[in-house]
């Protein structure tokens, strides 16, 4: 019999030269597993005959998938289920970078709404608690949390409680901002920073909104963003795209590369460590600012993701080509970029205003 370690959780396996039975003991404690693995491997080591032995190894694999349902034997906590995960999807392959990051967020999320409720081992998820988590995220993390959630209760081999698969969400609408809604955006966001009793991180997030409007960047990309991909020199940035794996290179804007740090591991540090631990923590940040600059609409239509949509209908404004603005925001197809940028539509309605007459 041998103990190892996958991650953090200590695992037991024992091989008598024909057959070998491998399991986790859902222990984090060393002394705790061995306790554990001697209570289920204590009937193996003392068979003699090889039949014996088969028949409680055949026994021990037909009951694991229902032991590891129980996870008060186990002690599995939810903590420790993230380093069971294997990062590879059904048929093997390893996943995305960026699919990882999205599925260990979704995680962090769910593990820490279930705390807040007294549930800390698989054994009490229910599906009760599944839907009221569901419940409390927004349409498209609502299906995305219950994709990856769901994925890693069938990875562990626990009973599943994720049972409720949510709708599909409605897409949302998001206009591009106005010059004077970005006017009350950017007035808004340097007066909380100068304000008294303004967080440490308000003077950042001022800068972080600019950056998004100035790059067109996804908010995860801009927030975990490194300083060493700045060319300070050259005045232009580098930046694989998290979502399609594509580099983009292109020129920062004067009015933001004088507002970047030149030191430290991240652009906007306290950006990136919020969104590393809470994504959804900064999502909810943009929602506030937006209200208070009095920016309002329908329901998730004015969020960090606004301000991509603006930089693009702003670059298609003043006649950018498509191909450079769907190489810009890194986009695998144009069609994506024409719904950003609303080229046609734009133009369209330039038409039109030009034929209407002087009011008033």
């Amino acid at each position: 019999m041998k103990l190892y370690k996958r991650g953090k959780v200590w695992w037991v396996t024992h091989w008598d030269g024909k057959t070998q039975i491998r399991r986790s003991t859902g222990c984090t404690d060393k002394s705790r597993a061995e306790v554990f693995a001697m209570s289920i491997m204590a009937p193996l080591l003392g068979a003699g005959d090889d039949k014996k032995i088969d028949s409680i190894a055949s026994t021990i694999k037909r009951s694991l998938a229902d032991d590891r349902n129980n996870a008060g034997a186990t002690g599995l906590l939810l903590t420790d289920c993230w380093d069971l995960h294997p990062h590879v999807n059904k048929s093997g392959r390893k996943l995305k970078q960026s699919s990882i990051d999205r599925a260990a967020q979704s995680w962090r999320v769910f593990v820490r709404f279930c705390a807040n409720r007294g549930v800390t081992t698989v054994a009490e998820v229910t599906e009760r608690v599944a839907a009221d988590f569901l419940d409390t995220q927004t349409p498209r993390m609502r299906v995305l949390g219950y994709q990856y959630c769901r994925a890693m209760f069938e990875r562990i081999g626990s009973q599943q409680p994720f049972t409720r698969k949510p709708p599909a969400p409605t897409p949302t609408h998001r206009e591009p901002l106005t010059h004077e809604q970005i006017s009350a955006l950017l007035a808004r966001a340097d007066s909380l920073a100068a304000g008294k009793g303004a967080c440490a991180s308000a003077g950042e997030f001022a800068t972080f909104t600019r950056f998004l409007l100035y790059t067109g960047l996804r908010m995860g990309d801009a927030a975990t963003i490194r300083v060493a991909q700045v060319d300070y020199q050259a005045e232009t940035i580098e930046r694989t795209m998290a979502k399609t794996s594509r580099p983009v290179r292109f020129p920062l804007h004067p009015d933001i590369i004088s507002r970047l740090p030149r030191e430290g591991e991240y652009l906007f540090p306290a950006m990136a460590a919020q969104y590393l631990r809470d994504g959804h923590a900064i999502t909810r940040r943009f929602a506030r600012l937006f209200k208070s600059a009095g920016i309002v609409g329908e329901a998730h239509q004015y969020c960090a993701h606004a301000l991509r949509t603006t930089f693009a209908s702003i670059c298609a404004e003043h006649d950018v080509p498509l191909a450079v603005i769907q190489s810009w925001l890194g986009h695998n197809c144009p069609s994506i970029t024409r719904i950003y940028a609303r080229i046609e539509d734009m133009r369209a309605k330039r038409a039109a205003l030009a034929k209407f007459p002087t009011l008033g």
